[in-house]
């Protein structure tokens, strides 16, 4: 039994490991591109997957996107969202413009994915394509930069704003603990107005709530 398996592309005929879901396209990329060890941001994987679910049911929804085919291209994005198949994902960072390679890459292994749950071989692109289909009405010029906004909002919500959160908790506890503790003021080389420990810490409580303010502003795309 072979270990590769063919893809084709607009170029021609590709061999791919037989075990992978990626395609022609990716493997090229390996090939052309595998410089230094700095892969994808893994937030990108689930990010793509976000942006490839929302795009099929936008195309469900405007009748470009049959119930088959839908169905297949979101159970399979609710795989990668629950951390299936990101070793199917080896892109480097260094690739052609637009981040091109990496929305191939996902359009490929959604599409052998949804091969494989049709019961159909890969590499078919049957009955999902994935240009015609994973990638309907997109191009790398938006989705990847979509993809981004998407890593950022959700890493922006799921890991900075609980530590700020949590550092500001931490600070204003401090400064609730220190709030009798009283020491010398300073200005530069000289002694200033007296104030409690307690005063200098819940300075720093406030900027942090603040930060968290501008945080949460930027989120919402205001000024």
């Amino acid at each position: 039994m072979s270990n590769t398996r063919k893809e084709t592309d607009s170029l021609g005929v590709v061999e791919v490991p037989a075990d992978k879901l990626w395609g022609a396209q990716t493997q090229r990329s390996l090939e052309h591109f595998s410089i230094g060890e700095d892969l994808i941001p893994r937030e990108m994987i689930t990010s793509y997957a976000i942006l490839k679910k929302a795009a099929a049911a936008a195309n469900h929804a405007g009748k470009r996107l049959d119930d088959q085919r839908y169905t297949l291209i979101v159970e399979t994005c609710d795989e990668i969202l629950a951390g299936q198949h990101h070793d199917m994902f080896p892109l480097h960072v260094w690739m052609t413009g637009s981040g091109t390679q990496f929305n191939m890459n996902v359009n490929e292994v959604i599409s052998n994915r949804c091969c494989q749950l049709a019961g159909t071989p890969l590499g078919s692109k049957t009955p999902v394509h994935p240009n015609d289909h994973v990638n309907m009405a997109q191009s790398s010029n938006d989705s990847f930069p979509s993809a981004m906004y998407i890593a950022a909002a959700v890493n922006v919500k799921q890991r900075l704003v609980p530590a700020v959160q949590a550092l500001h908790d931490a600070i204003d506890a401090k400064a609730q603990a220190w709030r009798d503790i009283v020491k010398i003021g300073r200005t530069h080389m000289q002694d200033a107005t007296p104030l409690t420990l307690g005063q200098e810490w819940s300075g720093f409580a406030g900027m942090l709530a603040d930060d968290l303010e501008r945080i949460e502003a930027a989120l919402q795309n205001r000024q």
